[in-house]
């Protein structure tokens, strides 16, 4: 052996041995003491110096570079890894790991009745040790564990040794025995090996006084009788019994045993996760320690069926035995480590009428009869670490695997694995196992649906399945409705109950985290930041903090991600957030839980007022706020709070609704629709309108149409935009309200200046910015003032145009980067029809920068598409096409037809200007798709243009004049209408 350290630390080279300095030899000797185990820097700190200096860390990061370089040739390598280094020993080259390997054959050779050649490997394995391990080194004081668990180590293999010679005959074991009671006299073993020792040296007198000794010994020291086999030994002297002339008895051999429970065999799926788990029972050979591996996830999610399966799997891994016992609580609460030690002592044949009172006897006996064992011991459904300690075993042949709904996260050592519900598929075909394949693919949407009303349990779904097979002529979509209605009334078949799951574990929650858990069921909230906790709770953000923590290590939510806002996600499975509505409707009366649902509104209105100051407003007169103090919002920090709680806030607007919080709910609504709008959820905001408009209240109804215009324009559904506004026109009119007509009057003015009514559109726009001046709306005003751009240069007025947008910029603040942006845009798109394009260039890239800055990606796409238009312009032809294709997959991914229409439109243009008819005419006729009857007239009727153009240039007249009359037609009487009737020659 090159490199000792069962005494003082010798390392051998190729040369001879190492010469050290106290503080490598201090290094070295930690590393040693934990051979193929990465040690942490802080550890290795610690072990060097009691009192480290500034410099600790570079001076270990030198003394492993010198290591290096003086160990090169030996075969012994340090190798970094993370934070810390690991040394790899050679086999056969380091004492401590001979020694291990000596002993595990030592016991193997004496389980089996070799013990003579159990006499052999334990003589050699105890001859290695020249003294302390590492006993010329000064170690600090994180390594007197280490030491002291090596030293226990060497001394159970001695009284294992001494057994052994006991067995064989031998009698020279008296002085060596006097010298171990001497030196540990409180070890009941070595007294009872060395009476044994003495009779069978025929001393029996002194055997006498060795049991007098002892008992004076226990009962001074410790105020305890000496133990059964000591008591038995001395009455066997005092009659003379003739068992004790007998050899000692050998412990019995280990019990080879399988307690697993019969694997499921509707298994299904979760191939990923046995290939993981597989992987880490069987990583790291040279380990000194079990593996632990844990698997966690919310109740029903399959954790036991996967761990059976699992320990199936690995039954000739651990050819010694697989023990089974479950830890999970009953009504009296969680099993205690002493009950549990017990069993498992009886399960490996150990009398119960010797097994000790005292938990830590218990666990060293079940740590004894477990070494050097290949036991794999499956401990499930335990509750908390403490029930856990001293069921492990202490060599590492054998390995645990531990299921929880718990992390646990103090369990040392632990690698884990968190099982989440099986995906769509794995879930279908555990149902289809259960229930019959055949029935259920006769009913696929039923199927979708109890799979979706199940949130894709296990155990849910199980009892579905059971449920179903005993009624073979029930319709699996009448079950579906009954589950819908019913939830986890009907998840209970046989001794199967979803509900009785999840009840040991909420009323194992201490107070916080049970009302936690039940007000996030009130919510309705499948996913909430810590903020809502908090509103709910109405607590400071660290008491809500610790009962999410409560609720995560429980394993009642999972916490494994974190928005696009940066805030960490709290999840709530969909049957236990049932649950959880359940809990808080039995037990917060009807007052605290409004209490609690209006604190959660109020908290999502004052923190949507300050995610959307930099959005742009809805159009609907604009709520006062209050004065901004410090830097400026970030636009894209808003959104994407906003985006992150999109749900959350549609919740409470339902709650606000049902609470009777109607101003409350109206001006959460109006801030809400301006992001929605922004970041493409027509949808939710049309839906947004229909909550304010269930509120019943006038003023609530006529704003939330006015928003709902702004939803049909951003839609390209301008017909019913304008005849929207008309009508909301005359009752702002008949009321009084010129606040709300000039909002009226921008929203019609946009819807008719894409259907082509641009004249209409101009007095409109106009109209609305003397009314926004008079209420001194300087927000709406911002708004309203980019359209008298657009439409002048809709009317060849582009100097005008470009005149306007000039001016607004000069007076626009710098941080109102989305108004500004719009108007770059506006005024690149004058500067382009004047024939200024080089310059309207540098404006669309100026409003670009804009757009991406604030996250906007419609209106990235829009500019993107001007500016592709004007590079086209300038015959930058593969530039206009790069660029019109990346505007096109912008408004693709939004879901923005028209805008993926226009792309195309562009796209035609740029082609047609290239000389490109063909490839022209592919996307003028995609974008005519794009561009329905409802929306803008003057776009198809541009498209229908440009079509034409096409079909010309392919010598196509026919199509040509047929494209030319159907755009003319929807010109109407304009400057383009000229044009176009010139192209027909008339």
């Amino acid at each position: 052996m090159d490199f000792k350290i069962l005494g003082t630390v010798r390392l051998s080279g190729p040369s001879g041995l190492v010469s050290l300095s106290r503080k490598q030899r201090a290094l070295m000797a930690a590393l040693l003491l934990h051979p193929n185990t990465t040690v942490s820097t802080d550890r290795l700190i610690a072990a060097v110096w009691d009192d480290p200096p500034r410099s600790a860390l570079a001076n270990i990061q030198t003394y492993v570079h010198q290591l290096r370089r003086g160990l090169e040739g030996s075969g012994l390598r340090l190798r970094t890894e993370g934070s810390g280094y690991v040394c790899e020993v050679p086999p056969g080259s380091l004492d401590l790991l001979v020694f291990e390997e000596g002993l595990r054959r030592a016991r193997r050779d004496q389980a089996a009745g070799d013990l003579s050649a159990a006499d052999r490997e334990y003589a050699a394995a105890i001859a290695l040790w020249r003294g302390a391990p590492a006993e010329d080194v000064p170690l600090g004081g994180v390594l007197a564990p280490r030491i002291t668990e090596l030293e226990e180590r060497l001394a159970v293999a001695r009284s294992e040794w001494i057994d052994v010679r006991l067995a064989l005959g031998r009698d020279d074991l008296v002085g060596e025995l006097r010298a171990l009671v001497a030196a540990h006299p409180l070890r009941e073993r070595l007294w009872e090996q060395l009476v044994v020792a003495m009779h069978q040296s025929g001393r029996r007198d002194e055997a006498l006084e060795a049991f007098r000794r002892a008992r004076e010994i226990l009962v001074a020291e410790l105020g305890i009788e000496p133990g059964p086999e000591l008591r038995r030994l001395h009455a066997a002297l005092l009659a003379g019994d003739a068992e004790l002339d007998a050899r000692p008895a050998m412990p019995a051999p280990f019990q080879r045993l399988c307690q697993l429970p019969a694997d499921t065999a509707d298994f299904v799926g979760r191939e990923a996760e046995i290939a993981e788990l597989l992987s880490l029972m069987r990583a790291a050979t040279d380990r000194l320690s079990p593996p632990i591996v844990l698997v966690s996830g919310l109740p029903g999610v399959g954790k036991t069926t996967l761990a059976v399966r699992l320990a199936h799997l690995l039954r000739a891994d651990y050819p010694d035995g697989q023990l089974f016992v479950r830890l999970g609580q009953d009504a009296l609460g969680p099993r205690e480590p002493g009950e549990l030690l017990e069993v498992l002592l009886r399960s490996l044949g150990v009398d119960g009428a010797v097994i000790p009172a005292p938990i830590e006897e218990r666990a060293r006996l079940l740590r004894q009869r477990l070494a050097d064992q290949a036991v794999l011991v499956v401990l499930d459904d335990a509750v908390e670490e403490a029930q856990l300690r001293h069921l492990l075993p202490g060599t590492a042949r054998g390995a645990v695997l531990v299921t929880s709904r718990s992390w646990l996260p103090a369990l040392e050592g632990a690698v884990r694995l968190a099982l989440d519900p099986p995906d769509e598929k794995e879930a279908l075909l555990l149902l289809e196992r259960v229930a019959g394949a055949d029935r259920i693919g006769m009913a696929p949407g039923a199927a979708e649906e109890i799979l979706r009303a199940c949130g894709r349990l296990p155990l849910a779904i199980r009892v579905v399945g059971a449920r179903l097979a005993t009624r073979p002529v029930w319709p699996v979509s009448e079950f579906a409705t009954r589950l819908a209605g019913r939830g986890l009334d009907e998840l209970v078949v046989g001794g199967l109950d979803v509900r009785a799951t999840f009840e040991p574990s909420y009323a194992a929650l201490p107070d916080p985290a049970r009302r936690a858990f039940r007000l996030l069921g009130l919510a309705g909230l499948d996913s909430a930041a810590e903020w809502s906790i908090a509103a709910l709770l109405g607590v400071p953000a660290l008491e809500a903090d610790a009962a999410l923590e409560t609720l995560v290590t429980r394993g009642m939510l999972t916490s494994t991600e974190v928005d696009g806002a940066g805030q960490p996600r709290y999840r709530l499975h969909d049957l236990l957030r049932v649950y959880a509505r359940e809990r808080a409707e039995a037990e917060e009366s009807p007052r605290r839980r409004d209490e609690a649902l209006t604190r959660h509104v109020l908290e999502c209105l004052r923190r949507t007022r300050d995610g959307t100051r930099r959005i742009p407003i809805p159009l609907a007169p604009p709520y006062a706020r209050e004065p901004e103090t410090g830097p400026a919002p970030d636009v894209r920090a808003g959104a994407a709070w906003l985006a992150a709680e999109r749900r959350t806030l549609m919740l409470a607007l339902t709650s606000a609704a049902e609470l009777g919080l109607a101003k409350t709910a109206t001006e959460l609504a109006h801030h809400f629709t301006g992001y929605l709008i922004m970041d493409r959820f027509l949808d939710d905001a049309e839906e947004v309108q229909k909550i304010v408009t269930s509120l019943g209240d006038e003023r609530a109804t006529r704003r939330a149409r006015l928003l709902l215009a702004s939803v049909y324009i951003e839609r390209g559904d301008f017909l019913p935009a304008e005849e929207l506004c008309g009508d909301l026109l005359a009752e702002f009119s008949r009321d009084g309200d010129t606040h709300g007509t000039a909002y009226a009057l921008v929203a019609r003015a946009a819807a008719r200046h894409m259907t082509g009514s641009v004249d209409e559109a101009l007095t409109d726009t106009y109209a609305s910015i003397d009314l926004l001046e008079a209420h001194e709306d300087t927000a709406g005003l911002a708004y309203a003032w980019t359209w008298p751009v657009w439409i002048h240069a809709e009317r060849g007025e582009y100097g005008r145009a470009a005149e306007i947008a000039r001016a607004r910029l000069a007076v626009t603040r710098e941080e109102d980067h989305v108004v500004r942006g719009h108007l770059l845009r506006a005024l690149g798109a004058a500067l382009h029809q004047r024939g200024e394009t080089a310059e309207a260039v540098v404006r669309y890239r100026e409003s670009l920068v804009t757009a991406e800055a604030n996250g906007d990606r419609v209106e990235a796409g829009k500019v993107l598409r001007r500016l592709g238009e004007a590079l086209g312009a300038l015959g930058r032809f593969d530039e206009a096409v790069e660029t019109l294709t990346a505007s096109r997959r912008l408004f693709v991914e939004c879901g923005e037809m028209v805008g993926e229409a226009l792309a195309g439109h562009s796209l035609g243009v740029v082609r047609l200007e290239q000389g490109d008819p063909d490839r022209a005419l592919r996307h003028l006729h995609v974008a005519l798709a794009g561009l329905s009857d409802g929306g803008s007239r003057v776009w198809r009727a541009r498209t229908l243009r440009e079509l034409g153009r096409a079909y010309a240039l392919l010598g196509r007249h026919e199509e040509s004049e047929g494209a030319w009359r159907e755009a003319l037609a929807l010109f109407g009487d304009t400057v383009e209408a000229k044009e176009v009737a010139g192209l027909l020659g008339e």
